[in-house]
């Protein structure tokens, strides 16, 4: 493990104890580094602590969950400049899964089967070398998974029986039956990462749905032997995330990566848009979602065609693809130096661009890559559904490096860990290069789906609807291996 003492602040978090033990707080904990401190209390003391008045509010959605936030808070000035974030204040949570679903049962035909992904990525052996080579699936806002789904679907689909090896946080297998919506991301994220990458260690990772990818983060950094691939199908509107909070997060992302952590993020289904637009033309823009747009993970796109024997070509509404893959600039984040060449290429040659006023030309782009995202057969409750999205996508590409990882273990290497840099190395033999599609539209029905004005096009090349392209797994791996 590398030293990630450099990312501590003695003097600050002793500054942040020094003031907590003036207020009646009942119990305070601190990360390993110093990084987070946290504090439990009552209301009444948040108040009096942060100058500021709580209030509770209680979801429309079942007029039973409730939160509590405030509208603004103070600290002392000497504080304040110490520290960058207070969570669980003034964000509501606005975490939405990033996959399309329809309760329909589908013909044999035109299905992203394991046997289909496989084949024609090219994978010719799915079986995980070593199980040191571990992986987990992310999952909040309740999603759970049932094993006899698991069980169902490795029958109906060919492939040997698999398992979830841990369960961390909350699952509730018995959700399934009582509504699908409960578990179709969870048992979608189960059944694709198991299938593509076989017999390893798999953790199912839940965490609370308030701010979840944050607490997250600092859940693994705490684990002495973390999974060393995560597959997060979740995200939310950039712009609608504290920048503090999203800088905190890339930052932890940052020091798993040098403890030889991946990071794989879905870059959303509603094109350059996001969920706003879907039914609603008054939505459109271009609002990037987050956490794919961190530079310190893998942001992976979604491709249609290969599913039904046709090319490959980015995952579109508009081209039946049910979804449309995200992507674009991070309003956020600046261009990393290692994907800035690709990227100017794209912006200076790039067929058919937005005005660059209407979008951060300057951030980070994203995704990295893509893989298949349209029409997965996935188990609920005994029943099979379809499944769209770069949710889908998004555990075959960590179900990928997860094989990767375990033949450079076997040969005495490390794991890939933060893995972007070296994917922007690799030639263009290591992906299939997706030279069609556009991201304009949000995710729904063909010919019904909202389509706005602008988007990006896909093009020769890097492109912010799927990235550098979808991996041919020998050339991918092989490359990746060498390293």
């Amino acid at each position: 493990m590398d030293d990630l003492s450099v990312f501590a602040n003695p003097e600050g978090t002793a500054l942040v104890h020094k003031f907590l033990a003036n207020f009646d707080v009942k119990s305070v904990s601190t990360s390993t580094h110093g990084e987070y401190v946290k504090a439990w209390m009552t209301v009444e003391t948040a108040n009096k602590l942060l100058s500021t008045t709580f209030h509770e509010f209680v979801s429309k959605k079942d007029g039973k969950t409730s939160i509590v936030r405030c509208g603004r808070y103070e600290l002392p000035a000497e504080l304040a400049a110490e520290v960058s974030l207070i969570g669980y204040t003034t964000h509501f949570p606005v975490i939405s899964t990033l996959s399309v679903f329809r309760a329909l049962r589908m013909d044999a035909d035109g299905q992203a089967t394991p046997k289909v992904i496989s084949s024609y990525y090219k994978i010719d052996n799915n079986t995980v070398a070593t199980s040191q080579s571990s992986n987990a699936v992310f999952e909040t806002i309740n999603q759970s998974y049932e094993p006899s789904d698991l069980k169902a679907f490795d029958s109906e689909f060919g492939v040997p029986a698999q398992s979830i090896a841990k369960v961390v946080g909350n699952n509730n297998p018995s959700s399934c039956s009582e509504n699908p919506n409960n578990c179709v991301e969870a048992e979608l994220d189960v059944q694709v990462i198991t299938a593509i990458a076989q017999d390893t260690h798999t953790t199912f990772w839940s965490v609370p749905g308030s701010e979840s990818f944050l607490e997250w983060a600092q859940a693994v950094a705490s684990d002495s032997n973390p999974p060393k691939v995560f597959s997060i199908s979740y995200g939310a509107v950039e712009s609608e995330i504290p920048s503090s909070q999203a800088q905190a997060f890339d930052a932890e992302a940052a020091k798993l990566g040098l403890r030889g952590v991946s990071i794989f993020v879905a870059a959303g289904d509603d094109g350059v848009a996001g969920e706003g637009a879907r039914g609603n033309p008054s939505g459109c823009g271009f609002n990037p979602s987050y956490p794919a747009t961190p530079p310190h993970v893998t942001a992976v796109g979604a491709t249609q065609g290969p599913e039904s024997g046709e090319k490959e070509i980015a995952c579109s509404s508009s081209t039946g693809g049910g979804i449309t893959t995200g992507g674009g600039f991070s309003g956020v984040f600046s261009r990393p130096s290692w994907q800035d060449s690709q990227v100017a290429n794209y912006l200076k040659n790039g067929p058919d661009l937005p005005p660059t006023s209407m979008f951060h030309s300057s951030g980070r782009g994203y995704p990295d890559v893509a893989a298949m995202g349209h029409n997965y057969p996935i188990v609920v409750g005994g029943s099979t559904y379809a499944g769209s999205g770069t949710s889908a996508s998004t555990p075959v590409v960590a179900g990928m490096v997860t094989l990767i990882n375990a033949k450079r273990i076997m040969a005495g290497k490390s794991t890939l860990g933060f893995l972007n840099p070296a994917l922007y190395q690799l030639d263009s033999s290591a992906f299939h290069d997706i030279t069609s599609g556009k991201n304009n539209c949000a995710a729904g029905a063909q010919g019904s789906a909202t389509c706005c004005q602008y988007g990006f096009t896909a093009t020769s090349g890097w492109d912010p609807l799927t990235g550098l392209g979808s991996p041919d797994f020998p050339n991918f791996s092989s490359q990746l291996e060498a390293m």
